[in-house]
């Protein structure tokens, strides 16, 4: 397809390095639990001595809590050192500054070696999170939708890297994991009931969601992909046309349409919770609504009593 000869530092893609994303996903699962059940979980205790629960349903709760804990810090560690990684990766190549540079010349995009070990370590990562997800998480409302996310997430990794388009693979993660950070420490905030930290970093996170998944991500990435990589790959390709050659692109934009879909239904919980926040006058996860203790229902049980009462 192309001349592989590259210089040093350099390469082309191969089916088979994706082995590479399962090698990571493998050590990312073995650093997940070594993380959770021998740092943080340990540590949370022993911050914790002087102010033991006195009851058997208090001990249950926290360990409850500290292994909830545990599991948000560590994707928000992961998320802390991919995003600052990935932006210092992909701020000095030409394409975070031209989006059209992404399909100019292409297929003959030699990638940096750098970018290709980001780039197997972040689907390696997807797929911890599939493990994750699968036997190790609590259950939320969303499973099957988190679950459908990263699965398009890694098909999406596995198929731009085969393709060699990892340039608009890399903006995208990049500016995904922006407000995943926010989410996974927002979520240790809410745990702590530190109340007006919380506050601060949910907003955060709404006007990140806004920027990054329902602004940059439709409206610089779909539409480049869309009108962009045609005119500058095939300028005779039509989208609708179904019988016109290659179907692959085709299967990319049905991926990318389908996480747009997702980043919508995510954003009606961010503002759902918003609108929770301004009536009962906190900040909860409504993924969690099964939860009895969440701060929403505790504040829902005050407010029917009240009532009752009045």
């Amino acid at each position: 397809m192309y001349n592989k000869t590259t210089e040093p530092g350099f390469m082309y893609p191969h089916y088979s390095h994706l082995w590479m994303t399962v090698l990571t996903g493998i050590s990312l699962i073995i650093y997940r639990l070594v993380f959770e059940n021998y740092v943080f979980v340990p540590l949370a205790y022993f911050l914790s001595r002087k102010n033991p629960p006195e009851t058997r349903q208090g001990v249950l709760d926290r360990e409850k809590k500290y292994t909830r804990m545990a599991e948000c810090a560590m994707r928000a560690l992961y998320y802390t050192l991919s995003f600052c990684s990935g932006l210092y990766l992909v701020s000095n190549e030409s394409h975070f500054y031209d989006i059209t540079e992404c399909w100019r010349k292409w297929p003959f995009h030699p990638i940096p070696t750098t970018i290709a070990w980001y780039y197997w370590i972040q689907g390696g990562f997807y797929i911890s999170l599939v493990f994750g997800i699968l036997f190790l998480d609590a259950k939320r409302s969303d499973f099957w939708q988190m679950l459908v996310h990263h699965f398009i997430t890694l098909a999406l990794v596995g198929i731009s890297w085969i393709m060699n388009m990892s340039r608009v693979g890399t903006l995208i993660l990049v500016s995904h994991d922006a407000v995943d950070i926010l989410i996974d420490v927002g979520k240790i905030l809410r745990y702590e009931q530190l109340d007006t930290a919380l506050a601060i970093c949910f907003a955060g996170v709404l006007i990140v969601w806004v920027a990054t998944r329902l602004v940059y991500y439709p409206f610089w990435i779909i539409r480049s992909v869309w009108f962009d990589a045609p005119a500058l790959i095939q300028d005779d390709y039509e989208w609708l046309n179904f019988s016109q050659q290659p179907q692959a692109p085709r299967f990319i934009m049905f991926l990318l349409t389908a996480l747009l879909v997702l980043h919508i239904f995510w954003a009606y919980i961010l503002f759902k919770i918003a609108y929770d926040t301004v009536k009962y006058g906190v900040v909860d996860d409504v993924r969690e609504d099964f939860d009895e203790n969440s701060a929403v229902n505790r504040e829902k049980a005050k407010n029917q009593e009240k009532s009752k009462d009045d």
